[in-house]
C-alpha cells in the first residue's frame, strides 16, 4: 500500500474543496427560474359582427407607430385569425395600422395602456407588464375594438377583440 505525503493530501483536499465550492456557486446562478422568453405580448383576435371568429383572407400588413416612428411588425400575412404584438414600454399609446392589400383599405387601431415594470430577479432582469385602458379604431372595415382582458402579462389569453363589420 502506497502512502502519500501529508502535503500532497492537503493539496488534493484543497483542490477538491475549491472545485466543489465553484461547482456550487455556478449551480446556484442562472437556474431554471428565468422565463425563456420574457417578451410580454397583447393578443388580438378577429371576429365578425355576429360574434363568430373570422380569418383574414386578404394579405394583411400591420405597422405600429410609437413615439412618431413606424415599424412593420407583420408583412403580407394571409389566413390570420389573430395576432400577438408587444406593446411599447416607453409610451402609453400604440397605433396599429392594418393594411388590406387586395381591398386597398386600411384601418387604425389605437391602444392606450399603463406600463408596470415587473422585477423577476437579478439574474433574469425585468419584464414590462401592461394594463389596457382604452381601445378605439377607424371604421373602414373594422366595426369595433373591445378590451376583453385588460391585464397583459405572461398569461396566454385574448386581450383585445377586433370586430369586422358587414
Amino acid at each position: 500500500m502506497t502512502h502519500l505525503p501529508i502535503a500532497t493530501l492537503k493539496t488534493i483536499s484543497l483542490t477538491a474543496l475549491w472545485s466543489l465550492a465553484l461547482l456550487a456557486l455556478f449551480a446556484s446562478c442562472g437556474g431554471d427560474d428565468c422565463v425563456i422568453n420574457n417578451t410580454v405580448t397583447a393578443t388580438m383576435n378577429f371576429y365578425l359582427s355576429d360574434g363568430n371568429p373570422c380569418q383574414i383572407t386578404d394579405e394583411l400588413t400591420v405597422s405600429v407607430t410609437r413615439a412618431e416612428r413606424d415599424s412593420v411588425v407583420l408583412n403580407k400575412k394571409t389566413g390570420a385569425t389573430g395576432l400577438s404584438f408587444p406593446l411599447g414600454y416607453a409610451s402609453v399609446c400604440d397605433t396599429f395600422v392594418f393594411q388590406f392589400a387586395h381591398m386597398g383599405v386600411s384601418d387604425s387601431v389605437y391602444i392606450r395602456h399603463d406600463n408596470h415594470p415587473y422585477f423577476i430577479s437579478l439574474d433574469c432582469g425585468t419584464a414590462m407588464f401592461h394594463t389596457l385602458t382604452t381601445a378605439d379604431c377607424t371604421h373602414n372595415l373594422l366595426q369595433s375594438v373591445q378590451i376583453t382582458h385588460p391585464e397583459i402579462n405572461y398569461d396566454a389569453q385574448e386581450n383585445i377583440r377586433i370586430v369586422f363589420g358587414n
